[in-house]
């Protein structure tokens, strides 16, 4: 498949804002003759399609990765029509994206909130980061699964989430690392490699939740696994963990 095309422009938070096909999504057409109160019906009422598309997305991409899902079945699983999937995002390629940036945008802000309330050492922020990290991946197992799928893979799609998420959130992390290193806190190894670990640990259970149950008989999105799941890292990063 042809790599499709790329434009955009640097936003305010630091990401491109990237169009795939050349193309914006469509926005929702407003009246501005109409009463103010339709439009704001009007507007509700696209702004609901929009989610439902972009959860039914995230499903769809999570089971059958991009090249198993269609448009179509993106829009039969949110109960809508395809001709409105394809009047907000025009494409797949479009929708995929608009879907990893709805889910990893609101995973950052999440994880920013939290660490901002963290302990002032990095070892304290590193520990806040490995616990909610577990748990966001508990909740959206299906962001794993699909950054899983797309890692094996040289695209343009990888490429985009590598320069406005991954990139950014691997310095974060690794500094964490190196600084509890620094503090005596955390085991001395590469940090690049213990961040992998902690994501390869901290997510896979979750994105093969069933093969987990069938082969140890547990519930891995549990509040008793999740725990377990957390302290079995702590005790792997850290030193004296408790």
């Amino acid at each position: 498949m042809d790599a499709p095309a790329r434009a955009g422009r640097r936003t305010s938070g630091g990401r491109t804002a990237v169009r795939l096909d050349g193309a914006e999504a469509h926005p929702v057409t407003v009246d501005q003759k109409a009463p103010a109160k339709r439009r704001v019906r009007v507007s509700r009422r696209g702004d609901d399609v929009r989610e439902r598309v972009l959860k039914a997305a995230l499903e769809c991409f999570g089971a059958f990765g991009f090249e198993g899902t269609s448009t179509r079945a993106v829009a039969e699983h949110a109960d809508v029509t395809h001709t409105l999937v394809l009047y907000h995002f025009r494409s797949k390629e479009q929708l995929w994206i608009a879907t990893i940036d709805n889910a990893l945008g609101r995973y950052s802000a999440e994880m920013e909130e939290h660490l901002a309330g963290a302990d002032d050492t990095a070892a304290g922020a590193l520990r806040t980061f490995i616990e909610q990290f577990i748990r966001l991946s508990a909740r959206q197992p299906q962001i794993h699964r699909i950054l899983t799928m797309e890692s094996n893979q040289d695209t343009t799609r990888l490429n985009w989430v590598i320069e406005n998420y991954l990139r950014r959130h691997f310095a974060k992390v690794r500094e964490l690392i190196r600084a509890g290193q620094e503090q005596g806190l955390v085991r001395q190894c590469d940090p690049a490699r213990l961040y992998y670990m902690i994501i390869g640990a901290g997510g896979t259970p979750f994105t093969v939740s069933t093969e987990y149950r069938a082969l140890t008989g547990r519930d891995v999105f549990s509040e008793t696994e999740i725990l377990r799941n957390i302290a079995f890292l702590y005790e792997l990063v850290f030193i004296d963990a408790p």
